[in-house]
């Protein structure tokens, strides 16, 4: 109960001023002058104006508004470094029974997971976002002081009530960590790209660290840099599609954690255009699907030679009228045949046209990376075909000298069902209804995949891996039946461009292939294999937690399973031999860029709001709470410092008059009487 009183005038408080004024006057001369009952008139007009001032009590039924105090406990994965977490969470449980003791209090908590980083600032604003500012007491927050969303203008930032936290860290902590300064996104198939990196370490006691470069996973490389020193990496981007950088620096002599000695950079590269030689042997029905087929993609620039008529050939004919031009064969196969994207050999056989060191070159070529691909005639069963030459070394077949002369539909094979190449093959309809071919090469698997077979199962359509490189070879010179027959439609189109690609070294079209990426919430994981794999695929988090998953079967060789709600930061997965690393969220964790405790993001803030900074493992003894008026809180405090609004609403209220009337009346009556007694004698 709140008694108070007020004054509530009968008349204005200009003409009570004036009376007030007039009757101090009139007591002034009364006493001057020695008039006699001076006193009592003095008491009498006192009890005259109280009476016209009416005073009342005021007695107020009042209830405390409780002061709101908002608490965040960190525990982002930055937190799981040494006992941070432990600390964290036993400080979090004493500050609760704590406060709780403490009267008058509204507490609100929330936890923080860290998984889009540690922002603290905006889940404290929206928490007491329905708090009038009045009323805030004020916020603790228990976290190891790397915080990514701190106001970067601390006099715009409006939260006026003190913010005090306790760091779980240690102070002083070290780290080794990688510093990506600039990467490109995109890049140019064939080029180099430059990449600037930094280590730092101020904790290293030698002058060098060992930083490693894994490209897709595949190419390693080593390098000595200079700690402390921005350092650009020149890196090839070999083929189209992404680029996976993964760079890692040995660990240094102090660490906090390994997180932050990676980082994983995706560069998307472009092919610029795409080069390809079209050797045929002989002019023939083929060759106007290859041109429609390579002249259709814009990306590529198609060179194209027809052998008119072999040297042995001796019909009088002027030179000059056999081609438009001489066939180059220096310039291309010796001088710029490392230009070509891939080599195409149509129903070509020996004719002395290219010399032996020249398919020497196109072999060396393909072991290098390059890509050729034989379409075989009936010439590859006689004794001018390409197995007679040094390009036997890399062809997948033998030939046994058989050509098949009749009727029959490619199937595909079971490698066939599950290779990108020939996998869901249909034709213009989508349909399978395929037509026949009438011809082809019988010849002996020496090496590779065989995806297409003819008649009796002999093998139509071989793939294969030479060193860098690629070589496929068709065993019939049929194919372009399906583009020029009415009634035989197939997918050659298709077919023969998914082939082409797939020399190329496009990603999508690879056998043997994991990928995943990210989608929402979710990481999406694909594998490619020839071969039916039921084995888990593992996977390592950011955190470095293991798990495994098992891919489920859609057929075609393809395989995908599903990582919900993943850990942002680099994830390792890998399958046998093939592994890649993925990025959710930024190439790093912002978690993990700087992991040392710091009270250096938070300290602008700490000055303004009057908070306080504890060092949880830097002192024995919790920090005392101190709930006191804002008057009495100071600008450096090593306890945390709560503020006392005294706000309160008022549940029921009572005016009692302090001068009755009839009181009065008596009063006045008596007094003028003995007044008017004191005057007489």
């Amino acid at each position: 109960m709140m008694n108070s009183i007020f004054f509530y005038p009968y008349i204005s408080y200009n003409l009570l001023y004036f009376l007030s004024f007039l009757s101090i006057i009139m007591i002034f001369i009364g006493f001057k002058f020695k008039a006699s009952g001076n006193i009592l008139r003095t008491i009498l007009i006192c009890i005259i104006l109280i009476c016209i001032s009416n005073p009342i009590i005021v007695s107020e039924n009042r209830e405390n508004i409780p002061d709101t105090v908002a608490i965040i406990l960190d525990l982002s994965p930055s937190q799981n470094i040494k006992n941070r977490k432990e600390t964290a969470q036993k400080t979090y449980n004493l500050l609760k029974e704590k406060l709780k003791k403490i009267d008058n209090l509204d507490l609100r908590f929330k936890t923080i997971n860290g998984k889009n980083g540690t922002n603290i600032f905006e889940p404290l604003s929206e928490i007491v976002a329905d708090i009038p500012s009045d009323r805030l007491a004020g916020a603790i927050v228990i976290t190891d002081g790397q915080i990514q969303d701190s106001p970067k203008n601390i006099e715009n930032y409006n939260f006026k009530s003190p913010i005090n936290f306790l760091l779980s860290g240690e102070k002083n902590e070290r780290d080794r960590r990688l510093i990506i300064e600039s990467a490109p996104r995109f890049g140019i198939v064939g080029e180099e790209i430059e990449v600037k990196i930094m280590v730092e370490d101020i904790s290293s006691k030698v002058p060098n660290a060992l930083v490693s470069i894994n490209i897709n996973n595949d190419t390693k490389k080593s390098k000595a840099i200079t700690i402390g020193e921005t350092v650009v990496l020149t890196l090839p981007l070999d083929r189209a599609g992404i680029t996976s950088l993964n760079i890692e620096v040995e660990p240094g002599t102090e660490e906090l954690t390994l997180q932050n000695n990676k980082s994983v950079i995706e560069i998307n590269a472009i092919r610029e255009r795409l080069k390809v030689m079209l050797v045929s042997g002989e002019p023939n029905m083929g060759l106007r699907s290859w041109r429609n087929l390579l002249n259709s993609d814009p990306s590529v620039d198609l060179v194209h030679f027809t052998i008119l008529r072999p040297p042995n050939k001796q019909d009088l004919t002027p030179i000059g009228e056999l081609s438009l031009i001489p066939f180059p064969t220096r310039e291309l196969f010796q001088l710029n045949l490392k230009d070509f994207d891939l080599i195409i050999f149509d129903q070509y056989h020996l004719r002395g046209i290219l010399p032996q060191y020249y398919l020497k070159n196109i072999v060396e070529y393909v072991v290098n990376g390059g890509a050729l691909l034989d379409t075989a005639g009936p010439a590859y069963a006689g004794p001018y075909s390409l197995s007679q030459s040094p390009l036997q070394n890399i062809l997948p077949t033998e030939p046994t000298g058989e050509v098949i002369s009749e009727k029959f539909i490619p199937g595909i094979t079971n490698e066939g069902l599950r290779h990108p190449v020939t996998a869901n093959l249909k034709d213009d309809n989508n349909q399978n209804d395929w037509g026949p071919w009438y011809r082809m090469v019988e010849g002996l698997t020496i090496s590779g995949d065989v995806l297409l077979e003819g008649p009796e199962n002999r093998p139509l359509l071989i793939l294969n891996r030479i060193g860098q490189g690629r070589v496929a070879q068709i065993l019939s010179d049929q194919s372009w039946v399906w583009s020029r027959s009415e009634n035989n439609k197939g997918p050659q189109a298709d077919l023969l461009r998914r082939l082409v690609h797939w020399l190329m070294k496009e990603p999508e079209l690879e056998e043997n292939e994991l990928s995943a990426k990210v989608e929402k919430d979710t990481i999406l994981i694909t594998r490619n294999s020839l071969a039916l794999n039921s084995k888990p695929v593992s996977l390592i988090s950011p955190s470095n937690n293991k798990m495994e998953i098992y891919l489920d079967e859609l057929g075609n060789g393809k395989q995908i399973g599903k990582v919900l709600s993943p850990e942002q930061g680099i994830w390792k997965i890998s399958s046998g031999k093939s592994s890649i690393s993925i990025i959710v969220g930024n190439s790093n964790s912002s978690e993990y860029l700087d992991v040392r405790t710091t009270d250096l993001i938070i300290k602008p803030v700490v000055d303004k709001n009057m908070g306080s900074i504890t060092w949880l493992n830097s002192q024995n003894n919790f920090p005392n709470i101190n709930h006191i008026p804002r008057s009495q809180m100071k600008t450096e405090s090593k306890n945390i410092q709560l503020i006392k609004n005294k706000k309160y609403f008022i549940k029921n209220l009572k005016q009692t008059s302090i001068t009755p009337w009839y009181i009065l009346l008596i009063l006045s009556i008596v007094l003028i009487f003995l007044s008017w007694y004191r005057e007489s004698r």
